[in-house]
């Protein structure tokens, strides 16, 4: 009787000790939270092996998620299998939608915000209205700078030049015609007289003598069937045709600076101010325009092409930028003071909250192993007393 009790005290102590053990083993990798000092002198194990080794922990996290958790390929994967370029899409489309069925004006809206762009007379703010004006200057500056020297021929397309052509042919032939028109109304006949009148009046006694045989009206009479043959003969259309060519050439094989120094800088000046002017006040006139007024003719275009193509290029971007993207945010020092800066309480209870079945399998393990270690030495000092 006396052995089977000191075998029962045998397992009890053993499962005792091993069961506290483990519980303890357990409870030292988090407490103590702080070192406990007698003294100057630090209690060995204290704190716990994670307040202890936090720095290290947060470290070795911060190198763990950069180097096999947040990689660039990794990411370039999840991009590619989230479907982003269809959620941009969607998102982008619907901020259109919103903007095309927008009621207030393009006043209102740049009103609200921005405020400094609109002054108070309904316009541009100077403010705003000097810098465009100034860039506008360089604009035109920087563009006859760039094309001062090339001739106008080179700056027209074979189309533009095709043009110009088929309108020299035409305006020679527009030119006679009209020409033989204003002949037979009575305008043109009326000049014809006054004009052999004054000759004949001012020709000596050669014009005397044929005005006295001769009247304005019948010399008008012979004279325009004539003058009409010759303005409806093709080779004075080819003539003037060639005519016209020639001085477009002499045009076209100008340069830039050429034609703007005869133009003059002074009406090349007032030429750029009035077109300044001019898109001025058409973009005060559209201040007042619905923003769904101005933007519904682009719907399907901005829907079907710009967004599209917006949304690819976003994606292709961060893509094509995630190493750098990373590199910049530097995702090891981020995890690493985030780690550091963590509570260890919170550490313990999220650890503790994940793991606490396992640890107490662990204790309970410890409680049975430790009745096995007892049952055995209990059954050993029996056997050997």
């Amino acid at each position: 009787m006396n052995a089977w009790i000191v075998l029962l005290m045998n397992v009890a102590v053993g499962s005792a000790i091993g069961g506290v053990t483990n519980e303890l083993a357990i409870r030292m990798l988090f407490r103590p939270h702080k070192p406990w000092k007698i003294g100057g002198w630090r209690v060995p194990f204290t704190p716990g092996l994670i307040p202890r080794r936090r720095d290290e922990i947060a470290v070795h996290m911060g190198r763990l998620v950069e180097e096999y958790l947040l990689t660039t390929e990794g990411i370039k994967r999840a991009l590619a299998r989230s479907g982003m370029e269809n959620t941009l899409n969607t998102w982008l489309t619907g901020v259109a939608d919103r903007w095309c069925a927008d009621g207030r004006t393009l006043r209102e809206f740049l009103h609200a915000a921005a405020p400094g762009l609109l002054a108070e007379d309904g316009g541009v703010s100077e403010s705003v209205r000097r810098p465009l004006h100034l860039r506008w200057q360089a604009f035109v500056d920087e563009l006859i700078h760039h094309y001062e020297q090339k001739r106008l021929r080179e700056l027209i397309p074979a189309e533009g030049m095709a043009r110009i052509d088929t309108a020299l042919g035409d305006v020679s032939r527009l030119l006679l015609e009209r020409f033989r028109a204003y002949l037979h109304s009575p305008d043109g006949q009326q000049t014809v007289q006054q004009m052999l009148r004054g000759l004949l009046g001012g020709g000596g006694m050669f014009g005397g003598l044929v005005g006295m045989f001769l009247t304005d009206e019948k010399i008008a009479g012979k004279l325009l069937p004539y003058l009409d043959d010759l303005l409806a003969h093709p080779e004075l259309a080819d003539r003037l045709n060639r005519f016209l060519r020639q001085e477009a050439d002499k045009w076209l094989d100008k340069t830039v600076r050429e034609v703007l120094d005869w133009i003059g800088a002074e009406q090349v000046e007032a030429w750029s101010s009035a077109l300044f002017a001019k898109l001025e006040e058409q973009g005060v006139r559209l201040l007042d325009k619905p923003l769904g007024h101005l933007l519904s003719p682009l719907r399907e275009t901005v829907a079907g092409q710009v967004i599209p193509r917006l949304a690819r290029w976003m994606v292709e971007t961060v893509e094509h930028n995630v190493e750098r993207l990373l590199h910049k945010l530097s995702i090891r020092d981020i995890v690493t003071r985030q780690v550091e800066g963590f509570p260890i309480e919170r550490i313990e209870e999220m650890i503790v909250g994940i793991s606490g079945r396992e640890f107490r399998m662990i204790t309970i393990l410890g409680f049975i192993l430790g009745g096995v270690i007892g049952l055995v030495q209990g059954l050993l000092a029996a056997l050997w007393g």
